[in-house]
Order: structure tokens, then C-alpha cells, then sequence
């Protein structure tokens, strides 16, 4: 019984230890794509710049803060890895986020400037898709599930 008791326990720590990971990740997630979404709508509204300068523009501050969240609070990433290591983790990160940087401001460019779509709506659904890649990317190839603290 005792056995049962310990493996069930382990499960929901399991569970409960995920749910937190992943709610860390959506939060600082959200915090990113506010970041950003504002000082797109500054560049697009305030400024007077196309969606796509804007866009790209806005992306490297975001990027930027994604990164310090990400390795420090949601996926814990070791410390005191070596200049290589460290750099190839940093290379990774990078590499992942102008990927999905260059969909984010395709997708714009199509639903903003050639669609005509509304900014705000467009802007945040496009947000949504690149934090749900953001985050598998990081996870498993940045990361990784053997990386984490």
C-alpha cells in the first residue's frame, strides 16, 4: 500500500511541478508579448511605422527579456556552464527566436499590411502562435529536459 501511496504522490508532484513550469511560461510569456505588443503599437500608432518595421523593431526587446525570463525562472537553466556551453545555448536561443521572429513578422505583413485586418486583434493572435512555438522550442531543443536545474 505503501508502494501506491508513494507512486501516486509522485505523480501529482510530477503533474503539479509541470502545471507550475508551464504557468511560469505562460506568465512571462504573456509579460513578452505585452512588451512587445506595446512598443509595436507606439512604432505602428504613436510613430506612424509600417506594421512590419514596426514589428521587427519592437521584436528585439522582446526577444531580449524572453531570455533572461526563460533561463532564469521557467526553465532554470544551469549555471556556471562553460563559455562554449553557454554560448551555444545563447546561439540556440537566438537561432529559435529569429525563426519565429521572421514568422511573427510574416504573419503580420500578410494580416496587417496586405489584409488590412485590424492591428490589435491580428497583432495578438499572431502573439499566441509564437509563444505556443516559442515555448516547444525552448523546451526541448534550447533547453531541454535534461538541461533543467
Amino acid at each position: 500500500m505503501a508502494l501506491v501511496k508513494s507512486r501516486n504522490e509522485s505523480v501529482l508532484q510530477g503533474r503539479q511541478s509541470h502545471l507550475w513550469h508551464v504557468g511560469l511560461y505562460l506568465f512571462f510569456g504573456v509579460c513578452t508579448t505585452l512588451i512587445n505588443l506595446l512598443l509595436f503599437l507606439a512604432l505602428f500608432r504613436g510613430a506612424g511605422f509600417s506594421g512590419w518595421l514596426a514589428n521587427t523593431l519592437a521584436w528585439f526587446p522582446s526577444v531580449v527579456f524572453a531570455w533572461a525570463t526563460n533561463r532564469r525562472w521557467v526553465f532554470r537553466a544551469r549555471r556556471g556552464l562553460s563559455v562554449v556551453a553557454l554560448g551555444g545555448e545563447l546561439l540556440s536561443f537566438t537561432v529559435s527566436r529569429l525563426a519565429t521572429g521572421a514568422l511573427d513578422v510574416l504573419l503580420v505583413y500578410l494580416a496587417i499590411d496586405l489584409a488590412r485586418l485590424p492591428e490589435l486583434p491580428a497583432k495578438v493572435a499572431i502573439g499566441v502562435v509564437v509563444v505556443v512555438l516559442n515555448y516547444g522550442v525552448s523546451r526541448w531543443l534550447v533547453f531541454g529536459e535534461g538541461k533543467q536545474a
